[in-house]
């Protein structure tokens, strides 16, 4: 297991290494903000990173700490359990069933 979680943090991404979870949050987190009314630059003030990493993360190519994590739900005014929640549900509906529990195969 820990290889496993070396090997993830050393290699660098390619395309296909891109979590379709992580691409589904990234979208979630631009149509917050762009109900909101806020653009990429404003937001990307307001959590602390720069314009070009508010796009990576809106592409999915950003995985996000849970310092920024919480802070864009600070920002959309929710708690962060209801982000993961939305994730789980999009992410459900496009794929099926991929997150279980232990036990619950």
């Amino acid at each position: 297991m820990r290889k496993r979680l070396k090997d993830l943090h050393s290699a660098e991404p390619d395309e296909a290494d891109y979590l379709p979870e992580l691409v589904e949050l990234g979208v979630m987190i631009g149509s917050y903000r762009t109900a909101l009314g806020i653009n990429q630059e404003e937001m990307a003030k307001m959590i602390g990173v720069s314009r070009r990493t508010m796009t990576k993360i809106e592409n999915g190519r950003q995985t996000l700490s849970l310092v920024i994590f919480f802070r864009i739900a600070a920002l959309f005014e929710v708690r962060p359990v209801y982000l993961l929640q939305e994730l789980e549900r999009v992410t459900q509906r496009k794929w099926g069933r991929r997150w279980s529990r232990k036990g619950e195969d």
